[in-house]
């Protein structure tokens, strides 16, 4: 059977009004709920490396695109909907989607063990209409045999929203990004420029507050002992040239 091109594009564009209802409405809902509660999207981000400042490398940001933007959904749609529509029809894909619900609050309820109990009932809750008001999206489009929509419709949800995530993480350079490293973190704050692009002039402040920071960040082999005495010779040192 051959896919015509426009035919796709016309039914693309005739969901797209349920995608703003029963999708972005909820995802909007969600986050002001979850913002309230405290809960925010970082809670959940995976970190690779164990300085947290540090840009997502470029294969690192590849393989999540790939994975989230193109294989889950694909996986998803047709283990969770597709696969038990055709096997049990309609009452098939309603079990797989219940299923698909429950099971993203139940791995992401593992990153919020040290919240209050009550704040953890409040996101199973939100993250469930969430969830069941986009599978009610997704398993729509099955029902009207346009699953490929729906493998579609899945895949450019988490493509934009993994993509508007990970831009301001890649190590790849952007016009927009005022820090060389993303994410605040303390160290950071307390040495704002040495986070800044580089270029310009590298005056005394700067240079001082480079050696604080590496002093800070390096993974170092010597003993606390000579950590010490470095940092004595260089206050020392620092005294006698300001003299």
């Amino acid at each position: 059977m051959q896919l015509d091109l426009s035919t796709l594009l016309y039914q693309l564009l005739q969901y797209f009004p349920w995608y703003v209802a029963l999708v972005l409405a909820p995802m909007v809902i969600r986050i002001l709920i979850e913002r309230a509660l405290g809960i925010r999207p970082e809670i959940f981000e995976t970190r690779i490396s164990p300085l947290p400042m540090i840009n997502m490398s470029y294969e690192t940001a590849f393989r999540t695109v790939t994975l989230t933007a193109l294989y889950y959904p694909l996986f998803e749609e047709l283990l969770f909907r597709g696969i038990p529509y055709l096997l049990f029809g309609t009452v098939g894909a309603v079990i797989g989607s219940v299923v698909w619900v429950l099971m993203h609050p139940a791995w992401q309820l593992q990153a919020l063990s040290d919240f209050p109990l009550w704040k953890k009932i409040a996101f199973t809750v939100t993250a469930a209409f969430y969830y069941a008001s986009s599978a009610a999206f997704y398993t729509m489009m099955w029902l009207d045999g346009d699953g490929l929509c729906a493998i579609l419709y899945h895949t450019f949800h988490n493509g934009w929203i993994t993509l508007a995530d990970i831009i301001r993480e890649v190590e790849i350079p952007t016009p927009w990004k005022r820090y060389r490293y993303v994410r605040k973190h303390p160290v950071s704050e307390s040495y704002p420029k040495l986070f800044r692009k580089k270029g310009g002039e590298k005056t005394e402040e700067r240079e001082e507050e480079e050696m604080k920071m590496s002093f800070v960040i390096r993974k170092s082999t010597k003993s606390l002992s000579d950590e010490v005495e470095e940092a004595k010779n260089l206050f020392v040192r620092r005294k006698v040239k300001n003299e």
